[in-house]
């Protein structure tokens, strides 16, 4: 039995990766679970409360509606 052929072409998945790499940048909600403050960021951030306990959702995953 073969594998199947891939989904995408070696240059065609890099280019998915790069995609998904750029919508992130600037595009990071962040969710204290400590104090519950919510901000965007561009890294995967501690809160100014000082809590490492921070939730980490790229922004590109939520409808624009």
């Amino acid at each position: 039995m073969t594998d199947p052929p891939p989904q995408f072409s070696p240059a065609e998945l890099l280019a998915w990766q790069q995609g998904i790499d750029e919508a992130n940048k600037n595009n990071i909600l962040c969710h204290c679970r400590q104090c519950d403050r919510e901000w965007i960021a561009s890294t995967n951030e501690s809160c100014s409360c000082g809590s490492d306990r921070v939730e980490h959702i790229a922004c590109w995953q939520f409808p624009d509606d």
